[in-house]
């Protein structure tokens, strides 16, 4: 093998090239073999019979061989619920982060780094002012800031399942473009390895569930039946029972039919089933049947052989003798006629009693035996479990009946709202944009019109209109003497009296103070326009009546014509504004029009 450091000689620069050629393809081999066992590694962690965090260590372990990850976390994002899992959190310096299995809704998180890189999906590198230019919303840090931060999505089929993410708090630049895209394609293995590993978990845990379920109904079913028709009475009557949790109609049909089942299995002549309320302090009887007494809605819970079975949590089987023995040791109470054999068995769901299952006989020719006991002990288990079916299911029709209703009580709110809030929408734009006095429209009214006119204007020069300014002749005097309580009268009255001669669309906007504009579009000829003009000064001139003063008001009106030399609004009013002025000079009371004086500049 040729020693390249020994040549006597400095190698040429082609021989140079060829060794830096030779040489990044070797570092390239090795990072490419340094990549591969890290796979293997993640592959074989995954597979391992460890517990998660630990699986995660080793992750992170081997994911620190391959660039730093001293701070380092996974988090796997449920799109359904739209929220964070974070599964693995090491960082030196917030010592307060998620611990493991911490779930954080995205609203909770929004705008912030995994927030962005969950929600567009790209990798980020850099500092935090580096990656705001990456994002097209808002940042917001959360945390200690780090100096160097890297962070990729774990895709499948191109929707984010999970991230990656590793940061420096002390050197910047710490991430290269070749450590992103070897952490993109890390974290793609990292997502397979944990969904291996989650279906597998899913499998086990499936598998546990079964096997003790299968346990369960083992236990309860392979009590040895001597006789073959008691087992296939026992099944059937099962069978039966637990069909009843979503076959039956009503209540009522659910309870008569479980006394016509467990008929098949005891004498029930006389039965009972006996629940305890929500708040465990009595006892309610949802179905009752006995020759002797008669039907018992509910009772206080007291010192009763029913209450007896709840509180000792066994079966009861005894007969006249027995029963009263425990009266006499004042385990119970009796009441009424005594039974010459009674038999309860306790109701649980999920080893908690709910209530108590009763057959008893008032004649010693109908008598119950252990036999009868077991029966109606396979019977009670079956019974509670429907009857919770039952019970849940009523209480989740209840509470959607409950949260449609809800539901459309707020909508109902949300639609009042909505029309309120259009309602005030409108009133504040119209207080925007109108005189709060006249009510007339304002300025800023008329400048937004008068914008669109010039504009329709030069698109079709055949849309021609005026504007025309104008003010109350001497109003100040009629202030400075009489009041502004009056002069307001007086410019309301000047509004109503213009407002009456004009014509949709044309209309009066009040510019301020006695200011006063009028818009008149489609306007013909220049005819028209002084034709109104002369119909707006005329119909000022009768005196305005005010809080008890005859005020005689008149008005000077300049009159300004479009022209496409006009480059704005303002310049239109400005150009009326003048006229009206010359207007005043020549008498008052009288108009003028923007162009036929020599001195007018309509540049």
């Amino acid at each position: 093998m040729l020693d390249l450091f020994s040549h006597p000689m400095p190698p040429s620069s082609d021989a140079n090239v060829e060794l830096d050629a030779l040489r990044a393809a070797v570092e390239r081999a090795e990072q490419a073999e340094k990549l591969q066992h890290a796979l293997f590694a993640i592959s074989n962690a995954a597979d391992e019979d460890v517990a998660l965090q630990e699986m995660l260590r080793r992750v992170h372990e081997i994911i620190g061989q391959l660039m730093y990850a001293g701070n380092f976390y996974v988090a796997l994002y449920d799109k359904l619920a739209d929220a964070m899992d974070f599964v693995y959190f090491v960082d030196s310096v917030s010592a307060d982060g998620p611990a493991p299995g911490t779930r954080i809704a995205m609203r909770d998180y929004e705008d912030s780094l995994t927030w962005n890189l969950i929600r567009y999906g790209k990798a980020l590198r850099g500092s935090l002012a580096e990656i705001a230019g990456q994002i097209p919303g808002a940042l917001r840090a959360r945390g200690a800031d780090a100096v160097d931060w890297l962070g990729v999505p774990m895709l499948e089929q191109g929707e984010v399942k999970g991230v990656l993410v590793v940061q420096s708090y002390e050197q910047a630049g710490c991430f290269s473009e070749g450590d992103q895209n070897l952490l993109t394609f890390v974290g793609s293995h990292v997502l397979a390895a944990l969904q291996r590993r989650r279906r597998r978990e899913d499998l086990e845990r499936a598998v546990l569930l079964r096997t003790a379920a299968l346990d369960e109904a083992n236990r309860a079913l392979t009590i040895e039946v001597n006789e073959r028709e008691r087992g296939e009475r026992l099944q059937r009557a099962l069978y039966r029972i637990a069909e009843l949790a979503s076959a039956a109609e009503t209540m009522e049909v659910f309870y008569r039919s479980i006394h016509e089942i467990v008929g098949d299995l005891v004498n029930v002549e006389n039965f009972f089933i006996a629940l305890l309320s929500n708040d465990g302090r009595q006892l309610e009887f949802p179905y009752y049947i006995d020759e002797q007494h008669l039907p018992h809605p509910r009772r206080v819970l007291g010192r009763g052989i029913t209450e007896y079975v709840l509180r000792t949590g066994r079966p009861l089987l005894a007969n006249g003798g027995q029963l009263q023995r425990l009266h006499e040791e004042q385990e119970i109470e009796l009441r009424g006629q005594l039974a010459l054999w009674w038999l309860g068995v306790p109701m649980r769901v999920d080893g908690k009693p709910i209530g108590v299952l009763v057959v008893q006989s008032y004649r010693d020719t109908v008598r119950y035996s252990e036999r009868d006991q077991e029966l109606l002990q396979f019977a009670s288990s079956q019974i509670a479990n429907s009857l919770e079916r039952r019970r849940m299911t009523e209480s989740l029709y209840q509470a959607n009946a409950e949260l449609e209703q809800r539901v459309l009580e707020r909508t109902s709110q949300l639609a009042a709202e909505i029309v309120e809030r259009k309602r005030i929408e409108d009133q504040l734009k119209y207080q925007v944009m109108h005189d709060g006095l006249t009510g007339l429209p304002n300025r800023a009214y008329l400048f937004d019109r008068l914008e669109r006119m010039l504009a329709r204007y030069r698109r079709d020069p055949s849309r021609q209109f005026a504007v025309m300014f104008m003010d109350i002749d001497r109003f100040k005097l009629i202030n400075d003497t009489l009041g502004h309580h009056v002069g307001d009268a007086v410019l309301q009255e000047m509004a109503r009296r213009l407002t009456s001669q004009l014509r949709e669309p044309d209309f009066v906007a009040r510019l301020g103070g006695d200011e006063f504009a009028v818009l008149i579009e489609e306007t013909g000829d220049v005819e028209t326009v002084v034709r109104i003009a002369g119909r707006l000064i005329k119909a000022l001139e009768p005196a305005v009546l005010a809080e008890g003063h005859e005020i005689a008001a008149s008005s000077s009106i300049g009159i300004a014509l479009c022209d496409p030399r006009y480059p704005s609004a303002e310049d239109l009013l400005r150009n009326a504004d003048a006229a009206m002025y010359r207007a005043k000079i020549n008498g008052r009371q009288r108009f003028e029009l923007f162009g036929a004086h020599p001195d007018d500049n309509q540049a």
